[in-house]
């Protein structure tokens, strides 16, 4: 019969504190993408669709933007239950996320909207 010895018990506490420390990454991963999904700031506010040449996609997790204008410019998400998300500056030919995917918690985007910061 086998007797776990010394040897044994300092592997197990080396594995304990790996799955510990890879356990604080995914759930500090988990909040720092949670926290991407604030409201607007105050003082931002719509001024009327994007233009056509930004495009718009969404996927489960993440709203991003292309900016196929030849001018900058600034937009933000807005979602099928009314809320925004934050103003995003898109110089000419930017890709960027701009706001949380449908599994958020505000659904699907409905479309985006210029924006101006007061």
């Amino acid at each position: 019969m086998y007797t776990p010895g010394r040897r044994d018990e300092e592997e197990m506490m080396q594995i304990w504190i790996k799955w510990g420390i890879v356990s604080a990454g995914v759930v500090t991963a988990l909040i720092l993408s949670f926290g991407l999904s604030v409201p607007a700031a105050a003082g931002a506010r719509t001024s009327g669709s994007a233009p056509a040449c930004v495009a718009m996609s969404e996927s489960w997790r993440y709203t991003n933007a292309a900016n196929n204008c030849a001018d900058t410019v600034s937009v933000m998400v807005v979602y099928q239950d009314g809320a925004t998300g934050l103003c995003s500056t898109l110089p000419p030919g930017a890709y960027s996320t701009v706001g949380e995917g449908y599994l958020g918690r505000h659904g699907h985007p409905d479309h985006l909207a210029v924006c101006e910061v007061s």
